[in-house]
């Protein structure tokens, strides 16, 4: 199950983001798999010449949302930290 995995998101994207977006549609069952390779591919990257027919795009768009909600999230969680990292410290209060 492993090498076909790797199979498909090697042939699914060359690049990192699109093997990544199609992993998180599998993992998140957005895409459910046949296990077949020719039948998988179709249904994620469209019918050869007619890649509207895939889902890909949508794949893609979807996991770009998700990415962009999880940094903002992180950065709100992440607010009150910086601001006392950032806080200026008074020399008074400083250990000699």
């Amino acid at each position: 199950m492993k090498n076909y995995l790797l199979t498909l998101l090697q042939q699914c994207s060359e690049e990192q983001f699109g093997q990544d977006a199609v992993e998180y549609a599998i993992v998140s069952g957005a895409v459910t798999l046949t296990y077949d390779l020719e039948t998988d591919l179709r249904t994620i990257m469209g019918q050869p010449g007619k890649p509207e027919t895939g889902q890909y795009d949508a794949i893609c768009e979807a996991y770009q949302r998700v990415c962009r909600d999880l940094e903002q999230q992180t950065a709100e969680v992440m607010q009150p930290l910086i601001e006392e990292i950032l806080r200026p410290v008074s020399l008074a209060r400083q250990i000699p």
